[in-house]
This record gives structure tokens, sequence and C-alpha cells, in this order.
């Protein structure tokens, strides 16, 4: 029995061992006290490392990338990785094979499911007697409208030529409803339901919107599809990363698909390929889709008309693909890169993306305070277009409201601000086609020529207005930009002017010019 003596210290008496401890006790005791004194020198460890890297990311540039849901953020940070630092970008691009299939395949499972709808709809008028107040379709080619006996009117459309192989077509792609299910499952989203969504949709009431919120219940856009989701712990570069290292990202730690479900996948997709090019080429379901106003060639994700070369057993993803590719995200990402080329190269830049839900947006405002600039990004092509989450609201009124509240917000006064008029490409082909008008939504657009370019200058100004009139001081200079951003040739132009600009606010706010 050892004898300990600390006759001056009484926090040594206090933790002292036992005056009567056995040879075996005391093993025990100093096993656990080796243990903790282990995980204290990790924790140590990886304080010390959480220091190192909060004081790298304070001497490297961090930009927020702000806008809508689907206004293209995620886009401008992939494009802004394929530009200045590729050799990363290769290394990711062929884990974004299975996301691009899951784009594919959503699509086709979209249209089967407003396929099915349509005839089971028309199934059950045809069974019903016809009457003036039915609303049987007339068998003309041309709509029209009727007045009913009581004063009402209701348009009569022509039914739809559905023919056996429109039947046949819903069998044999019938499987990719559960090829979908398993690509969720493997790229983890699988836990993600759409209907989660409406938690995201509720977490904070900004105030620059509640006005907007207190017109009625908030109500989902019919004309959208359910879209599953990641969550900000794990982003698309983390997703790409478990992709590619065999993990999936499930809550459950499944399993990357072994080869043999990977090739099932693609024998399938295969196989179904000419009877997804008959459907999307298919006149009939082009007038299902064009009388429910859905174009999917303007969402995001949409290959549909590249599906005989990703169907292909030995298809790789090309940088274009992987721009046009979508997954989406929900909260704040984080993406760090580090330079490759140019006058910074090893400098690292930190982006962060933000969740476009709506009603979540101007919580994150005080997290970015100390960013180097705000890359915003208005998408208005949608100026006819509603959000998903809220068919009340116009889409591009919903990016002005944005904007109003991040120029008027004292947190962001000193940040510089980047705004790109996205989707310009798009919008060109909607002005084309004349089917809407854009003074039908917007009143004051005045100018007499309606083309990209006059649009987006009247868009500029109602943006660069904002901003003049924002409580900020000094003022602060706007610089716009017209933008496609899933062009990689005039978006990489875009960037290099847009790394200029941050970089050079940055090097005067540190005082260095």
């Amino acid at each position: 029995m050892v004898t300990y003596h600390f006759p001056n210290d009484p926090f040594a008496i206090l933790l002292a061992p036992p005056l009567d401890e056995t040879p075996e006790q005391r093993k025990a005791r100093e096993a656990e006290e080796d243990a903790a004194r282990k995980v204290s020198l990790r924790i140590d460890e990886e304080l010390k490392a959480e220091k190192a890297a909060a004081k790298k990311k304070k001497n490297g540039v961090k930009v927020l990338v702000l806008g809508q849901s689907e206004s293209g953020k995620s886009t401008t940070i992939k494009n802004f990785q394929l530009a200045y630092t590729y050799q990363a970008w290769l290394d990711e691009r062929a884990s974004w094979r299975t996301v691009i299939y899951l784009n594919l395949i959503r699509s086709v499972n979209h249209i089967l499911e407003i396929l099915t709808l349509e005839m089971t709809n028309q199934d059950s008028l045809s069974h019903q007697p016809t009457s003036a107040h039915s609303p049987v379709c007339l068998r003309h080619s041309e709509e029209s409208e009727t007045d009913t006996s009581d004063g009402e009117t209701f348009v009569a459309r022509p039914p739809f030529a559905f023919t056996g192989k429109h039947k046949l077509l819903k069998l044999s792609l019938a499987p990719l409803r559960s090829v979908q299910k398993d690509l969720e499952v493997w790229i983890g989203a699988g836990a993600s339901k759409p209907q989660d969504l409406s938690t995201w949709y509720d977490y904070t009431d900004a105030a620059p919107f509640a006005e907007v919120e207190r017109l009625a219940p908030r109500t989902s856009n019919p004309r959208r599809p359910n879209e599953f989701f990641i969550r900000s712990n794990c982003g698309w570069k983390e997703t790409l990363n478990k992709l590619r290292s065999g993990l999936s990202t499930s809550p459950d730690h499944l399993q990357q698909p072994k080869k043999g479900k990977q090739d099932s996948v693609v024998e399938i997709l295969a196989g179904c390929s000419p009877n997804i090019k008959s459907l999307w080429t298919d006149e009939v379901v082009q007038a299902v889709l064009k009388r429910r106003n859905i174009r999917l060639e303007e969402s995001s994700g949409f290959f549909l008309d590249d599906v005989s070369r990703i169907a292909a057993r030995n298809y790789e993803p090309s940088d274009d693909d992987v721009l046009r590719a979508r997954l989406r995200t929900v909260g704040v990402q984080e993406y760090s890169f580090k330079i490759e080329k140019g006058s910074e190269i090893g400098r690292d830049w930190y982006m962060f993306d933000v969740g476009g839900v709506r009603t979540s947006r101007a919580a994150w405002f005080p997290f970015f305070e100390d960013c180097n600039a705000i890359i915003f990004l208005a998408p208005i092509s949608c100026f006819d277009e509603t959000l998903e989450e809220d068919h009340r609201i116009n889409r591009v009124k919903d990016s002005i409201l944005l904007w109003e509240a991040i120029c008027s917000s004292r947190l962001l006064s000193k940040v510089q601000f980047i705004l790109f008029l996205n989707k310009c490409d798009l919008l060109a082909a909607k002005l084309t086609r004349g089917t809407s008008k854009i003074q039908d939504y917007f009143p004051n657009f005045a100018s007499e020529q309606i083309d990209v370019k006059s649009v987006a200058a009247y868009f500029r100004d109602a943006f660069k207005s904002i901003l003049k009139n924002s409580t900020s001081s000094p003022p602060r200079q706007l610089f716009a930009h017209m933008t496609s951003v899933t062009n990689t040739k005039t978006t990489a132009a875009t960037l290099d002017a847009v790394r200029d600009t941050i970089v050079h606010n940055t090097l005067v706010s540190a005082h260095f010019i």
C-alpha cells in the first residue's frame, strides 16, 4: 500500500487516490488517466488546427453567392472551379455521372406522371354524358368559348390523340421509377423527401417579405415537380467526394452500389434510350406539356435532348454536362478553392452558396458581414414565372425584394455587390416566341424595342436605383453583368472581370492600394 503526504496542497489531497488502493485499482486508474490525457491532447490538436484554419480563412477571399432557387448559384460556383481550379474539377467530373443520370430519369418520370394524369382524365370524361356544364373537350382542333345557360363561360379544349403507342411507352419506361429511387439513395437524398422542405420554408419570416406572407396561407406551385435535396451539412462537393470514395451520403451510411448494381442502372438506361427519345419527341406529349405551360428545356438539369449520348454505356460527363447538372441544396454550403492559375495562384477562395428557399434567406445575413463580395444572381428570363415554393410570387419581383433586403442591411454596408442578370439566353428564346409580354408583368417597361438588351437594361436600372437609395454610406458602385452561366466561354470572361474587381476591392479595404 502506498502512503501519500500533501500537507500544504488541499487540491492534491482531494485528487489523491484512496489510501487503501489495491494494485489492480491503481492499474485501472492509471489506464483511465492515460486515456483522458490522450483525449485532451486530441482536443488540443483539433483546437490548434481550427485556429490555423480560421487564420488561413481570414487571409483568403470570401464571396457570398446569393439568389433564389434555380437562379444559377451552384452553376456560378462550378464555373469558378472550372476556370481557376481545373485539376480539382477534373478529379470530380466523373462523379457527376450519377447526378446526370438522376436528372435525366427524373425528367422522364415527370413527363410520365403528367401523361398518366391526362390519359386518366380523358378516359373518365369520355365515359361521362355530355351536357352544357360538363368540361368535355370539343372534337375540332381549335379551342373555343361556350356560354352556359346560367351565363358562365368555359373553354372547351380538343382531346389529345392518345394511342396504344403512349400506353406502351408508359409500360416500357416504368422501371425508371425504381431506378430514380435507387439513385436518390445512392447520392444520399433518399431521406430528404420533398415535403421536408416545409420546415425550411417556415424557418424565419424575414422582414422584407412579411407583407407578402400575410396575403394568404403559403401554397405550393402545382406546375413544378417535387424535388429532393441535400442539406447544408453535405453540399454537392462533399456528396461527390463520398460518391468517388465509395460511400453513400445517406444517414445509414449505405455503401455505394456495387458494380453489378451500377451496371444494372446503365443497362436499364441504355435499353430505355430509344423509348425515352420517342417519348420526348412525340407530338402529343409535346402538346400536353405546352397546354400545361411546362418547358422542361428551360429548367436546370435538362438532358432529354442528349439522351442517346448520356444513355450510352461508355458515357463520360463533359464540362458542359457538369455545369448543367442539378443537385439541389438547402442551407448554407461552403466551398473552398485554391487558385491554380493567374496572379492569385495559391490563394484560397471561399464561396458560400445560400439556399434559395424564400423565407429562410434573410436569417443568414449576419453570418457574412466579413465577406469580401456578394455575387447576386437575378434570373431575368423568369419575368412571367412564379416561385416554386409559392406560386403567388413573381420570380423577378422576388429577386428585387431580396435585393432590397441585402442593400438595406447595415451588416453588409461595406461589402462589394456584383449583379448577374442571369439566364439571358432563355430570355432571348422567350422573347422570340412571343408567348409572354413583359408589359403584362411589369407595366412600367416603356421601351418600344423589346429585346434582351432593353429588358436587361430595364432590370439593371431597377436594381441600380435600389442600391443607390439604400442606407449605405459611402455609396457603393454596382458591377452588373448580363450572363448565361451555362455558357462557359462568356461566363469565363465575366468571371475574370469579377475576380479582378473582388481582388482590387480586397486590396483597397486592406489599405494595400
